[in-house]
This record gives C-alpha cells, sequence and structure tokens, in this order.
C-alpha cells in the first residue's frame, strides 16, 4: 500500500518583478516541491500598498500554479485543515484583512501605521 503525504497548506508570498507592483499571495495546498518549484493548488490574492478594504484586494481563480522557488518571498504554512476554498475576506476592527474558514484566521494585509512609531 501506498504511503500517503501530509496535507500542506502554504501562504506564499512572491517576488514583485518591478517597483509599481503590487503585492502577490497564493493561499492553497502544496501538490509538489521539487529543487525548482512549488506546484501548488491555490486562490490568487492581489493588492497595492494603500490597500485599506476588502474591496481593494483582487482575488484570482482557484487553480494549480508553478512557482519557482527563485520568484518566492516568503512562506507561511497554514494548518492542514484550513479551508482555504471556501473561507471569506473580513477586516478585523484594527484594520488587518484576514482570510477566515470555520476556524483559523490568516492575515492576508496588516495595516501598520508608520506614523506611530
Amino acid at each position: 500500500m501506498a504511503e500517503q503525504k501530509a496535507k500542506r497548506v502554504w501562504k506564499i508570498r512572491t517576488v514583485k518583478g518591478y517597483p509599481e507592483a503590487h503585492s502577490h499571495l497564493l493561499i492553497g495546498e502544496v501538490i509538489d516541491v521539487t529543487a525548482a518549484y512549488v506546484r501548488i493548488k491555490c486562490q490568487t490574492y492581489h493588492f497595492g500598498r494603500s490597500t485599506g478594504t476588502v474591496k481593494d484586494i483582487r482575488v484570482g481563480e482557484n487553480g494549480v500554479r508553478i512557482v519557482p522557488w527563485n520568484r518566492i518571498e516568503l512562506v507561511n504554512e497554514l494548518p492542514p485543515d484550513f479551508h482555504y476554498e471556501r473561507a471569506g475576506l473580513s477586516a478585523e476592527p484594527g484594520g488587518d484583512i484576514v482570510l477566515t474558514d470555520e476556524g483559523y484566521k490568516c492575515v492576508i494585509v496588516r495595516l501598520f501605521d508608520s506614523r506611530k512609531i
């Protein structure tokens, strides 16, 4: 009997190739990892620097994407039972925008006011 791999759900932030680029996040289930790339079934989230509301985030289609490691800036491992496909975006009282399923919140945008430092 074949050994079953543990489910991995990742949030990946990709490198922006140009200064005016938006932030790009991929959130979903890892299908395959090689030395060259990550293959992931995911949703995409795109937003700019001045994101203040849920309406400022563009959500892409759920699909399989292949991302080269040299384009990945950061990976956060989420709980394996996080239901990214049916999670919803919402604004928190402090202004952060989160993706929430029945039991877990994943921060998409953390608002930060540098004037308070």
